[in-house]
């Protein structure tokens, strides 16, 4: 296998397990044991772990390890701020120019979404949420926002996930029921009703963190 292979291996395969909470925040990873566990030298998993440092999901020590960076709730409201922002100004844009939203996708998701919830398929989860996310984006055929989607989707689902699994007791009760309702608000083309309902999840999510006390 080419050595670039090797490495997008190894980042897909750590990443995976830091997004699914199998190695959780304040863990130390060994070089060494990682390039046992995946069975491969030290030089692609070095190079992958350089890749998800840069993402912010692992800081890298010299001489001690690689720590599991713990994704603060500051940093999640942040990420959830400009996604709500993103989706606001697509769906403003939408009454404008009727941008064409695939419903059918959006649809699919929202299943996916409450089979996940059924299931406690917390990866599955918040990551149907995010295509949900994603869909409504697509219809503004805007690849930059598309990007910095993509550039926190391991950090927002890795927060979330871990945050179930520390919390088993609190169950995601509230994203699936807020989709549902911006789905059939765009279903009927009333893009005001989808964004007071994109606002509305906000609102709740940020006074439940507050209430909680984690931001």
């Amino acid at each position: 296998m080419r050595a670039s292979s090797l490495e997008t291996e190894a980042y897909n395969r750590i990443k995976d397990r830091i997004v699914r909470a199998e190695v959780m925040p304040g863990v130390l990873l060994s070089e060494n044991e990682l390039a046992g566990e995946l069975g491969m030298s030290r030089t692609p998993v070095r190079a992958a772990i350089a890749m998800l440092e840069k993402e912010g999901l692992v800081e890298s020590f010299r001489g001690r390890g690689v720590l599991v960076k713990e994704i603060s709730f500051r940093q999640f409201c942040q990420m959830l701020e400009v996604l709500v922002s993103m989706q606001l100004f697509v769906l403003e844009r939408a009454k404008q120019r009727e941008l064409p939203f695939d419903l059918e996708a959006l649809e699919l998701y929202l299943r996916r979404q409450d089979v996940s919830r059924e299931e406690g398929d917390f990866l599955g989860y918040y990551n149907n949420s995010l295509m949900c996310i994603e869909t409504i984006l697509r219809g503004m055929g805007n690849d930059y926002m598309l990007q910095v989607l993509e550039s926190y989707r391991g950090k927002f689902i890795c927060r979330m996930v871990t945050f179930r699994k520390q919390f088993p007791q609190l169950k995601p009760q509230w994203a699936n029921v807020m989709n549902a309702k911006i789905y059939e608000a765009l279903k009927r083309g009333d893009y005001d009703a989808a964004k007071a309902a994109i606002e509305e999840n906000y609102n709740f999510t940020t006074q439940q963190l507050m209430l909680s006390g984690v931001i």
